[in-house]
């Protein structure tokens, strides 16, 4: 456990501390949506499990959120602005024109990271 504590703790020495109160802000809405995205992620994959010494392995399927509610075809994008929207929600910020600003904000960062918006995730 503590290996992965210490990357925790270079990845986020590596983000520089925020300036102001509106920086902090807007440092601690980008976590939480990156962490709705990991959760989104996560919602898809199929687990396994054991049913006891010399038993086969028993598939269980996921959740798979953005399935459920985006539909088939999605994109990471869509994915995205859904996790966004999640977070927003959660925290009764529901303002569309703040959740359109913010997929914007994220849509520049994958770019400048060279990830690719369109990617189909479900495929």
């Amino acid at each position: 456990m503590g290996s992965i504590e210490r990357r925790i703790e270079a990845l986020e020495g590596r983000v520089p501390p925020a300036k102001d109160e509106v920086a902090a802000v807007r440092a601690a809405v980008r976590r939480e949506v990156m962490e709705e995205f990991g959760r989104l992620k996560a919602s898809r994959a199929v687990g396994y499990r054991g049913q006891g010494p010399g038993k086969p392995l028993r598939r269980i399927e996921s959740e798979d959120i953005p399935g459920r509610i985006l539909g088939p075809g999605y994109t990471t994008g869509d994915m995205m602005a859904l996790a966004i929207e999640r977070v927003f929600e959660r925290e009764d910020l529901s303002a569309s024109s703040l959740v359109a600003e913010w997929v914007l904000h994220f849509e520049g960062i994958f770019d400048r990271m060279g990830m690719d918006w369109h990617k189909q995730e479900d495929a």
